[in-house]
């Protein structure tokens, strides 16, 4: 909990002991993300948290909403009423900043308004401790890290400064952006990523060049600026957005969620600052204004969304807190609050069409039917040439200008903005639907169709921001791509990124997080790297690991390589099981109920992820899991590793002989498929066999599950500790160890001993022909790696041999096989 490791990087070595004794963060402004950012930490971390502001009333009202989260926890049980106190006894709120010079880091999240921002950074430049100091964060949506560096006068300020920026709400969303700027040290910015990817536990988009509002905001800003000219009744805010609430949601909905001000403010310096190269620009400078009339008219009237005491906005929402639903629309013309009506089926006739084609194929939101809908005459097609097209070619630019990869682009989407499917997976269907000359000449009708936009959708580099820089999709044609990302074997999912400056296909991963080896440690980590999912499995998480034992392999076979330590991201290092939602064939309907996925659908997602699983347990790298709270499928991915770490945690859990909640040591290992009438998928069954537990032993499993100390006890776990931080230090260096001292490829022959034993039993005569059989070199191609290192132990290691020469016996299918 709150442990940074530095998984074998030496230069994140330093950073990672400062962040590890970290004892208190200074949170300026105590707003709805304030908040949300303090009820993170204190779930994350032991951290003493010190909220600074101005407002006492913005004081108590975050004191009143942590307290009541925090009850509500105690009160669903999860967790214990004696520790309510000590959590909020860890929480300072004051209007004094002298309390800065006892932060190791500072985070300012108090406006987007430069001038206050300036007031701010003064006063953490007079008063932090700087040789105690990390780092200093700044939460913005549209300003340069530079710009807002240039407030602090101090050089050493300017080093430690970055720019930190979540989403709301900050604890329900993985997206985090770190963006380094031109002053901030390299020591800096690594602490700031490394805070944000392992103590906050977030999808980091770390950006080393400046951009206004990183990635996501400029998309999503950019959504809501270029419907909100036209809009000039009520309707039209419900109707126009559509076409983004078939990839996400209605902007203007999400902008009544997280408040108007942050969306106004961006929009002028936005307007003020963009450079003459931004494709949007024009739309924060129309008519002389930043942004439309009648929004300023709602900011006057304070109506900014569902906190204001009316909860009106840009809509007017009723129901209880967080469960608020818009019951009538803002209307420009009369400026009140007008009915919502239903929508004209017959204008929007392509997005009907759309859902249909989704609801045969069990699919929601799908990029086919976007492509449907693009292509219609009616006024859906109309909205996405006009609204959602240039969006897309402004992430095209992004890349091009080189402010972000299109994995950048995709995550924050998808994670951020919660596409359902990220914005480079959208452009890529459409340039295999239309080709990429097709695509070129679909803009270019499109900006036919739009003469008041045109400068949005230049391609050609002929007008407009972009005079001078044809679009890179005529980089992308001349060069052959054809697609901005790369997609996975088992199901076609997101697992890799073009690299536009080397042509090669870069990871990317959203489900897990990848660690290369060091030349001298040659152990790489794979990391589960979705903990508000559970790290659960399902066909994102398979196809990222069967790419990620991919790349390890190509990394053993050039002798980079010789083990792999698998981790979890989150509290309690947790791994969940199968995905429950993809146990439901797309769409629910209230009238049929749950669509089950079907016999043919689940055999393949047990087929596909137990030839991974298989891979990794006869594979000749030596696996090794460091894990915490494990259900199901997290629990069975284990039972293939070559040995298991736990790691001992205590929470709530419900008695059911005394009948109510107790705290205690909680269970590491649990299968509880027999409760829902489904199978342990993968194997547990005869995988806690093949390990050595009789039936008495995996009925204690599957019915009451391990914990950490009694898995220890019955040899299913290999070590075990309460701190994390240790118990990865002690699976790495085994790793680490096996990987060094021992020539991997023997680890193969070690492996197939072990399947011979299990399937086959005892056999003396096998035993013999095998043990002949490894001295021979033709038959045995890795025995000039292995034993002539022992005979040379007083010499140089000979140089492995990579030539392929043979197969061991029963290794005939290898990594390059599996889905052939």
């Amino acid at each position: 909990m709150g442990t940074c490791f530095s998984y074998g990087n030496k230069l994140l070595q330093r950073q990672i002991i400062k962040l590890n004794n970290v004892k208190k963060i200074a949170l300026i402004g105590s707003g709805v993300m304030g908040i949300g950012i303090g009820i993170d930490l204190l779930n994350k971390t032991k951290y003493e948290i010190i909220f600074i502001d101005i407002a006492a009333e913005a004081l108590q009202r975050a004191e009143k909403e942590i307290k009541a989260y925090f009850s509500g926890m105690v009160k669903g049980g999860r967790m214990a009423a004696e520790h309510l106190e000590d959590c909020l006894n860890r929480v300072t709120y004051t209007k004094d900043y002298a309390v800065l010079k006892d932060a190791e880091i500072i985070w300012e999240i108090a406006t987007e308004n430069v001038t206050v921002k300036k007031v701010i950074f003064k006063k953490i430049e007079e008063l932090a401790d700087q040789d105690k100091l990390i780092f200093v964060f700044s939460n913005t949506s549209s300003h340069t890290t530079a710009e807002l560096a240039e407030l602090f006068s101090d050089g050493m300020m300017r080093d430690k400064f970055l720019t930190g920026h979540g989403y709301f709400p900050f604890h329900a969303n993985r997206l985090f952006d770190v963006m380094k700027g031109k002053y901030a040290t390299d020591e800096t910015f690594m602490a700031g990523v490394a805070f944000a990817e392992q103590i906050l536990e977030k999808k980091t988009i770390a950006l080393i060049n400046d951009h206004h509002g990183y990635v996501t905001d400029p998309i999503f800003q950019g959504m809501g600026a270029i419907i909100s000219w036209d809009v000039k009744k009520g309707q039209d805010l419900v109707e126009l957005p559509m076409i983004f609430g078939l990839m996400t949601a209605n902007p203007f909905q999400v902008l009544d969620r997280t408040g108007h001000m942050p969306y106004t403010e961006s929009s002028k310096h936005l307007g003020q600052a963009l450079p003459a190269g931004d494709r949007l620009r024009m739309l924060y400078n129309l008519d002389g204004r930043y942004y439309p009339q009648w929004i300023e008219d709602l900011e006057k009237a304070g109506r900014i969304g569902i906190y204001n005491e009316g909860k009106e906005g840009f809509f007017k929402w009723e129901g209880k807190p967080n469960r608020e639903k818009p019951v009538k629309v803002y209307d420009p013309e009369s400026q009140g609050y007008v009915d919502i009506k239903e929508v004209n089926w017959q204008d929007y006739w392509s997005i009907n069409e759309a859902q249909a084609l989704d609801h045969r194929e069990a699919t929601i939101k799908s990029t086919e039917g976007l492509v449907k809908i693009a292509e219609s005459d009616d006024k859906a097609g109309q909205a996405f040439r006009r609204y959602a097209l240039p969006i897309m070619l402004y992430a095209l630019d992004l890349i091009q200008d080189n402010f972000a990869t299109a994995a950048d682009i995709n995550a924050s989407t998808k994670v951020g903005l919660r596409f359902k499917f990220g914005l480079c997976e959208i452009i890529d269907t459409f340039l295999n639907h239309l080709g990429i000359a097709g695509f070129i000449n679909f803009t270019k009708k499109a900006a036919l169709e739009n003469p008041d936009r045109a400068d949005l959708f230049d391609v050609d580099g002929k007008i407009g921001p972009r005079k001078g820089k044809p679009c890179l999709l005529y980089t992308m044609k001349k060069k052959g791509w054809t697609n901005l990302l790369g997609y996975g074997r088992v199901y076609g999912t997101p697992v890799s990124q073009r690299n536009f400056k080397t042509g090669q296909m870069d990871i990317y991963y959203n489900d897990l997080r990848y660690v290369y080896p060091t030349t001298k440690d040659r152990v790489a980590s794979i990391i589960f790297d979705n903990p508000l999912r559970g790290n659960v499995w399902n066909k994102y998480a398979l196809d990222q690991l069967d790419h990620a034992v991919g790349v390890s392999i190509d990394l053993y076979e050039k002798g980079k390589l010789g083990a792999i330590l698998f981790a979890a991201a989150g509290v309690n290092m947790r791994m969940l099981g199968a995905d429950a939602r993809q146990f439901n064939k797309g769409w629910f309907d209230e009238k049929v109920g749950y669509q089950f996925m079907g016999e043919k659908d689940g055999g393949y997602f047990t087929e596909a992820g137990m030839k991974i699983f298989r891979f990794l347990q006869e594979c000749p790298i030596w696996t090794i899991g460091v894990f915490g709270e494990k259900w199901g499928g997290g629990a069975e991915f284990t039972y293939f590793l070559n040995q298991r770490f736990d790691l001992v945690h205590h929470g709530v859990e419900f008695d059911t002989i005394k009948r109510r909640n107790v705290y205690g040591e909680k269970k590491n290992y649990n299968q509880p498929e027999i409760e829902y009438a489904i199978l342990g998928g993968f194997a547990a069954c005869q995988e806690l066999r093949r390990l050595g537990f009789g039936d008495s032993l995996m009925d204690e499993l599957f019915l009451q599950g391990l914990t950490a100390t009694r898995a220890h006890q019955l040899g299913l776990s290999n070590g075990i500790s309460e701190d994390e931080f240790e118990l990865l230090e002690k699976a790495y260096e085994v790793a680490r160890m096996k990987s060094k001292f021992a020539a991997p490829y023997s680890v193969a022959l070690y492996n197939l001993q072990k399947k011979n034993a299990f399937y086959e039993g005892c056999n003396d005569e096998r035993l013999v022909k095998e043990c002949g059989e490894t001295f021979n070199p033709a038959k045995n191609p890795y025995v000039d790696t292995g034993l002539l290192r022992l005979l040379n132990m007083g010499g140089r290691n000979p140089q492995m041999d990579l030539t392929v020469r043979g197969t061991l016996p029963g290794w005939e299918n290898t990594y390059h096989k599996l889905f052939e």
